[in-house]
């Protein structure tokens, strides 16, 4: 506990921490109206500040289209995503091998966000990846609609975070044993 507390403290960690979750947070609200971002952000005929509107504008989905179970999930999800890319930058920063870390981490954030969605839609991503009608079916047989994928998600980010923690505070060289 006292690694994880060092390095999330310390000032670019912990402003790399907030940076990613805040990214995840405005990705969540803005996977539902992705084309509609993508058409703002290129559109010639906008002005900045419309398509600054516009875009932030769309955070205030989280709070009108997504369940108290959702928010919760995606914004504990934002949360441990940032978390773990700040251990893995300390880690990558003292050792070379991150292969593991990486692995476990990514499959964290990938289960975790085929949970995100919105209460109307459901999960955003499963329904890009399957199609709606497969969609709806699935998550029609879980009891949460989909919110399990959230919970999976945190629960291999929890355990990505305490990984990376464990395989921080290993020794970079090799224990030499004794021989009598």
């Amino acid at each position: 506990m006292e690694t994880f507390v060092k390095i999330i403290t310390t000032p670019k960690y912990f402003l790399l921490t907030l940076l990613v979750t805040v990214m995840m947070i405005a990705f969540a609200a803005w996977l539902p109206n992705l084309h509609l971002v993508t058409r703002t952000v290129t559109s010639s005929t906008m002005t900045l500040w419309q398509k600054t509107n516009l875009i932030t504008s769309l955070l205030g989905s989280l709070k009108t289209n997504f369940t108290t179970l959702s928010l919760a999930v995606t914004l504990v999800t934002a949360a441990l995503t940032g978390v773990q890319v700040s251990l893995l930058a300390y880690y990558i920063k003292q050792t070379a091998k991150v292969q593991q870390s990486l692995g476990v981490s990514a499959i964290g954030i990938t289960t975790s966000m085929l949970g995100v969605g919105c209460a109307s839609c459901g999960s955003v991503v499963l329904t890009s990846l399957i199609g709606f009608g497969s969609t709806v079916a699935i998550l029609g047989f879980l009891p949460f609609r989909g919110q399990e994928f959230g919970f999976v998600g945190i629960g291999v980010l929890l355990f990505a975070i305490n990984f990376t923690v464990k395989k921080i505070k290993q020794p970079l060289i090799c224990n030499i044993k004794e021989v009598k």
